[in-house]
């Protein structure tokens, strides 16, 4: 009997309770990388004690929710320690018998922690900090719950040498490290090695953040959100100096780095890739043959995060990057040089003698001296920007954040100064159709009501739209050549930052799957449905360490509407969501076809995967039978972790599935900048 003809009682718990791992072996491909790979048994009695000391420590806590005013800002720091404990024994996920005492560790960590906060202890002494081993750095870890699925996630943090209480209230310098792929780097070793490791730097005076990541993903996806959610949270203990703020990494970790760097230039003062991979075809060694048809749609989707097509956006920071001299990663790095070079990009680049994967200590120093020369001169954010993007998903460069593109995947450029003197903003354009201007933290134009803008050669006044601290405005291309300032409303159903796809930009963000309560109109697109929701499950749970929100069709609440992207399971029918919106979508699915595009395509046979502007509530995404589209192939190498469809696809459900793609794709494309389909 197919699951979701069962009773709807059964099936729900049925679905809520499903925690599938990851298959290993899939037809056409053979055996496939686990990741994380599976764990070693650790003995049954030491299994038990761990689980009822969990059980224990989660009862406490719960008993602190009513009782603590501030229960949400504290309890993430207790519940992080149990949270790993507790998926290392639900996911099977010891892979040291000698980790058991690891989780023991923690736990009584965690119960430590329960009790300092129960007679109120807060801040950084709640999570470790002693002004009595202030003669050297000191390592602390802390939880915070993301927005995007609620679970608490953890992070470690390294204070300097000498750093007192009262340090946390003046402006630091920080430097994010982002750690080295490691498949069994999950909770529980992560912790542990952030609370006895100090880390491959630790410069004077400077506080170290050191994020999950979500464990093994490149600091893509909701691993790169993690980074500056982290960041956040370290934000509400210690004042942090965001115009003395680094990007570092090494590896994996080095990887994210170029990838931050690139897109997210106006963050940090400066950047610092040790090794790690800058594209896909490359790295993979697919420049003559892919393992998938090579298509305009996937080579557009590379643009996404291979590094070169961006490099020039590194004018907008300080980089320093690092390489062994005989890594074979080395290749990698050399390649952005080069194309620094040939864009005239400053950049430094330093080569460790006769290295190989790892940073010898005399180049350590040199960009330890070089980072704190840097630092020194950072003081404000910067009046001149030069910013290309191929997606809106990354459009922001300072105080200038491109709103609508020409066209995505073809480069839109901004290059902007500011004339403080005459209070003039100085603008040219390509490929942008809107802009906002945020001068908040330009002193000059704090209290200004209006300012000079002269775009692409033409000069108006802009006046100041916004209730919030400084200087604010939206313009927005109304003709070819002719701009106007408008109201964020008067943008209208556009592709805007947060809101441009592909599919899996929706998991970005506070998302909830909402499944359906009627089987579907033909079988084997029901048994497709079924399989797709019990495969995004489960690498959700395992890959990205989340929690699976879950909400039947009929409980669907306004609020959830309101504030999540919905991830809906099911045909038109089947779900009474999609039911209710789907004359305003530009996809039909009735029990005889499936018509996007301009095509039929036979229901009994194909299904859509898409996102689309939520009709009930178009600041968010409505996804369609999708989850990450990322599946196992890519377990093998971070480089492989690219989104693998575009906005929109119909698939052939009668193909079996595999480890690159859901089933065959009958077609796939991105919808226009006005979400229609081209």
């Amino acid at each position: 009997m197919s699951l979701l003809r069962l009773p709807t009682l059964l099936f729900i718990v049925l679905a809520l309770s499903l925690n599938l791992p990851l298959g290993l072996e899939v037809q056409g491909q053979g055996t496939l990388k686990k990741l994380p790979p599976a764990g070693v048994d650790i003995p049954a009695n030491e299994r038990e004690a761990l689980a009822a000391h969990v059980k224990s420590l989660r009862g406490k806590l719960a008993a602190q929710a009513e009782q603590s005013p501030d229960f949400p800002q504290w309890s993430p720091d207790v519940e992080v320690l149990i949270r790993a404990v507790d998926l290392a024994l639900t996911q099977n996920l010891f892979f040291k018998k000698s980790q058991a005492n690891d989780a023991k560790k923690l736990l009584d960590l965690a119960d430590q922690r329960l009790k300092a906060a129960i007679s109120g202890e807060r801040g950084l002494k709640l999570i470790g900090y002693s002004a009595s081993k202030r003669d050297q750095p000191q390592m602390l870890v802390a939880g915070y719950v993301s927005k995007i699925d609620h679970s608490v996630q953890p992070y470690g943090v390294v204070l300097p040498r000498d750093f007192t209480l009262a340090d946390a209230k003046q402006a630091s310098r920080l430097d994010v490290w982002l750690h080295g792929r490691g498949d069994t780097k999950t909770e529980i070793p992560f912790l542990m090695e952030r609370l006895t490791k100090p880390g491959q730097y630790t410069p004077d005076e400077t506080i170290v953040l050191h994020p999950f990541g979500r464990h093994c993903n490149a600091f893509k996806f909701a691993g790169e959100v993690d980074v500056f959610e982290a960041m956040d949270d370290l934000k509400r203990r210690v004042a942090i100096d965001r115009h003395r703020t680094s990007i570092r990494g090494f590896s994996m970790g080095g990887a994210g780095v170029w990838h931050l760097s690139v897109h997210y230039p106006a963050t940090w003062f400066a950047s610092n890739p040790g090794a790690g991979f800058v594209d896909t075809l490359v790295y993979q060694g697919w420049q003559d043959k892919t393992p998938f048809p090579l298509n305009a749609t996937n080579r557009k989707l590379l643009h996404l995060y291979d590094v070169l097509p961006w490099a020039a956006n590194l004018r907008n920071t300080n980089l320093i990057a690092y390489s062994g001299e005989i890594d074979k990663q080395r290749k990698a790095a050399d390649r952005v040089v080069a194309k620094c070079k040939e864009l005239n990009v400053p950049y430094e680049y330093v080569i460790g003698k006769g290295m190989g994967h790892k940073i010898d200590p005399p180049s350590q120093k040199i960009i330890d001296a070089q980072l704190a020369q840097w630092a020194g001169q950072a003081s404000q954010a910067a009046r001149d920007i030069d910013f290309t993007t191929y997606s809106l998903r990354y459009a922001n460069a300072g105080w200038l954040t491109i709103e609508g593109m020409q066209e995505h995947w073809t480069p839109a450029n901004v290059k902007a100064s500011l004339d403080t003197k005459n209070g003039v903003v100085n603008v040219a354009t390509t490929g942008v159709t809107a802009l906002s201007i945020d001068l908040k933290e330009i002193n000059e134009f704090a209290s200004r009501g209006e300012v000079r803008l002269v775009l692409n050669g033409k000069a108006w006044i802009v006046e100041d739209d916004d209730e919030a601290q400084g200087f604010q405005c939206l313009v927005r291309q109304t003709t070819p050549g002719q701009w106007a300032q408008i109201n964020p409303s008067d943008l209208g159903l556009a592709k805007r930052p947060g809101l441009q796809g592909p599919i899996d930009d929706a998991f970005c963000d506070k998302f909830i799957v909402v499944l359906p309560s009627k089987p579907a109109q033909h079988g084997d697109v029901q048994r497709w449905i079924e399989r797709e929701y019990k495969y995004f499950q489960s690498r959700w749970q395992r890959l990205m360490r989340g929690k699976f929100n879950v909400v039947r069709d009929v409980d669907l609440t306004p609020a959830q509407i309101e504030q999540c992207h919905l991830i809906c399971f099911g045909d038109f029918t089947s779900n009474l969501y999609l039911a209710k919106v789907a004359s305003q979508i530009p996809v039909s699915w009735d029990d005889k076809s499936v018509k996007v595009a301009g095509t039929q395509y036979e229901a009994s046979e194909h299904a859509p995967a898409f996102c689309y502007p939520n009709p009930a509530n178009p600041n968010r995404y409505l996804v369609v039978n999708s989850g990450m589209t990322f599946r196992e192939f890519s377990n093998t190498s971070n480089s492989r972790q690219i989104a693998m469809l575009p906005d929109w696809a119909v698939l052939d459900v009668t193909e079996t599935n595999d480890a690159i793609y859901a089933g065959g794709i009958a077609e796939q494309g991105f919808f226009d900048e006005n979400w229609k389909v081209k």
